[in-house]
């Protein structure tokens, strides 16, 4: 009677949990959706009330081949994750001149595909295909994840002109509905409660295995009626909001014109805001933008600031110490030497060498041995010549006496003086024979030294290692003590203080770029930092445009020389170029940075003095490194914030 008892208290319990999860089960739900009639269905409750939007947009792009119009429309406008989007591209050309002209002419028979990617330019999906349907290319895409994404759409007319256009899209993820979350607490909550009433009603049993027995069943129950209600609760009510898409039907209208919506919103930010969220201006301004033809390009060394440094002869290298990579080299300077150790035939021919040297230098010893008894002999006959000088001007003094007094004839004095001449040039000659001997003993004695034995005396031999140019050591490819071959690379150095940029470009980009002096180029090891080509302050030239064509890519290599003073440049690195089609055409420019693109929608924040901002739409023309062309939406002077544009975005307008 006990166990009947406690079944029938058990089923009572259980029945009341129902009716109280059925109650709060039709209140979550009649209170889901704004209409509280007869129509109060579950759809209501788990899906959005009202229209869903579409967003437009649309973009210029003005090629050699021809200008065309991609107007593009987006259903919904805010996608979500999980959500399936729903693309419908238009193409239009735009015909200069004659008949229809100024009048888009719609193309219907191109190749359109999608690419998706990431603000950042992260691929995402590659060729999602578009088919053209009653005058539209459309295709579907579901996003996977939240974020700023491009879709970009790739379009090749039939006589092969191809052109692309991206526009951008924010996807966020759907409410959370939070009736499901409470209900399935409630849910949980009532099935713990159902457990736990009957253990607490069988605990005071004398028998607990007994109770335990019974208490398994009602535990199985309570979770087929949670899992029962969680599947319930997933059909009738979602846990994020979802939104009944249906079939979109594109209108082809052409987007809002931001220039006629004029300003979207006024901010009335105080001083004290404005100093705080660091808000910076700058004006609108005519500028000449580089725009037109963007190509990759790879940083290459000048081949003449190349070398590599190899042996002259095999042998053991020795570098200079302290020399590693990075080092300093200049041209010419000794960055090492290589000794050459000989073999053993080697040895005896250096054995030989020196016994060669040694006979030569007792040929030349002797030699000097004669030379010097040469000279001792002339010096002998020179001081017997002075001697007979001396003599015959004593005999001249006497016969001039002789013949001043008249004692001796003028015939006496002649021959005196013959006399004196006669000594005086055999003394000249005596000396000028040991002069010449002295320099034929100083010539030998030369060569003995330069034939000494102890020149080869040694095994080894030492050839120095020198840089062919100025630069800094790139690699280093042998250590101190490796035995080496003739015409191994040692290392190699580098100088970067001017690099080249090849930049392959397709041939039929080559007339636009024959014309164009002009370029600017970045890269991901750059930062935010861009360069210039060929302008007053730039650092750089254009010096060759390649003369053949690449079979495989059909693209031909465009070379610049650029200045590289803080070899930020390496050799190797990839940078992104954009070489300047548009001529010396002066436009409306906006800073890039004051741009903001939002649902399809493009603006920028324009400071209209004192505390007042507009939010103003723009339409945009040509893109150059760090400026827009505007078409719309700004005049010459006009400034527009550039700095602190997330505060001003996260404030609430004011009209």
């Amino acid at each position: 009677m006990k166990s009947a008892a406690s079944h029938t208290e058990f089923l009572r319990v259980f029945a009341a949990s129902i009716l109280v999860f059925s109650s709060l089960f039709s209140v979550a739900f009649s209170h889901g959706g704004e209409d509280h009639g007869e129509q109060s269905s579950v759809a209501t409750a788990a899906t959005t009330s009202g229209p869903i939007a579409s967003a437009k947009a649309e973009r210029n792009i003005d090629t050699d081949s021809g200008k065309f119009l991609l107007r593009i429309e987006r259903y919904p406008a805010d996608p979500r994750t999980g959500e399936l989007v729903q693309l419908a591209l238009k193409v239009f050309e735009k015909v200069e001149g004659g008949f229809g002209a100024n009048e888009p002419i719609v193309i219907e028979d191109a190749a359109v595909a999608f690419t998706v990617t990431t603000a950042a330019g992260s691929t995402v999906a590659e060729k999602v295909p578009a088919t053209f349907e009653n005058g539209f290319y459309r295709a579907d895409y579901e996003f996977g994840g939240t974020g700023d994404f491009k879709i970009i759409a790739n379009v090749a007319t039939k006589d092969n002109r191809a052109f692309a256009a991206d526009f951008p899209v924010s996807v966020t993820t759907a409410p959370i509905m939070w009736r499901f979350w409470i209900a399935l607490l409630v849910l949980g909550l009532l099935s713990g409660g159902i457990v736990a009433a009957v253990y607490y009603s069988r605990r005071n049993e004398a028998d607990g295995s007994r109770g335990l027995r019974h208490l398994a069943p009602v535990a199985a129950l309570a979770l087929l009626f949670f899992a029962f209600g969680t599947v319930a609760l997933l059909f009738l009510l979602p846990p994020r909001e979802t939104r009944a898409m249906g079939n979109f039907v594109p209108t082809g209208d052409a987007a809002t014109n931001p220039a006629d919506a004029g300003t979207i919103s006024v901010l009335t930010i105080p001083k004290e805001s404005q100093l705080l969220f660091g808000i910076k201006t700058e004006a609108v301004a005519i500028r000449r933008i580089t725009s037109g033809l963007n190509v990759t390009g790879t940083v290459r060394s000048r081949p003449d600031a190349r070398a590599v440094v190899v042996p002259a002869v095999a042998g053991r290298i020795v570098l200079r110490e302290g020399l590693t990579l990075g080092s300093a080299v200049g041209r010419g300077e000794q960055i090492g030497f290589v000794e050459q150790i000989l073999d053993v035939p080697g040895q005896v021919g250096l054995e030989q060498q020196r016994l060669d040297l040694e006979a030569r230098r007792v040929e030349l010893r002797n030699s000097v041995l004669q030379l010097q008894a040469q000279q001792a002999d002339q010096r002998a006959k020179a001081q017997q010549a002075r001697t007979t000088l001396a003599q015959a001007n004593r005999e001249l003094r006497r016969a001039a006496n002789l013949v001043e007094v008249g004692a001796a004839p003028r015939k006496r004095l002649e021959e005196a003086q013959t006399a004196v001449n006669v000594a005086e040039q055999e003394v000249n000659s005596a000396e000028q024979q040991v002069r010449l001997l002295e320099g034929q003993i100083a010539q030998t004695k030369a060569g003995e030294s330069i034939f000494s034995p102890q020149r080869v005396n040694q095994p080894t031999k030492r050839f120095p290692l020198t840089s062919p140019v100025t630069g800094i050591v790139n690699e280093i490819k042998a250590t101190s003590g490796q035995v080496v071959e003739t015409g191994a690379e040692l290392l190699s150095i580098v100088n970067l203080s001017s690099v080249l940029i090849e930049a392959q470009v397709f041939e039929r980009d080559l007339p636009a770029v024959r014309e164009s002096t002009r370029a600017s180029f970045t890269g991901s090891a750059l930062g935010d930092e861009v360069y210039t080509i060929g302008t007053p302050d730039g650092d750089g030239r254009l010096i060759s445009i390649g003369q053949t064509v690449n079979e495989q890519t059909r693209t031909v290599p465009v070379i610049y020389e650029i200045k590289n003073p803080l070899s930020r440049l390496r050799d190797g690195m990839f940078v992104e170029i954009t070489i300047d089609t548009s001529g010396d055409r002066q436009v409306l420019a906006v800073p890039k940075a004051a741009v903001v693109t939002e649902e399809g929608q493009t603006f920028v924040f324009v400071f209209d003095g004192g505390e007042r901002f507009e939010k103003r739409a723009v339409v945009l023309g040509s893109e150059g490194a760090d400026y827009f062309e505007v078409r719309s939406g700004l005049e010459e002077g006009d400034r527009v914030v550039v700095e602190g544009i997330y505060q001003l975005r996260s404030t609430q307008p004011t009209a």
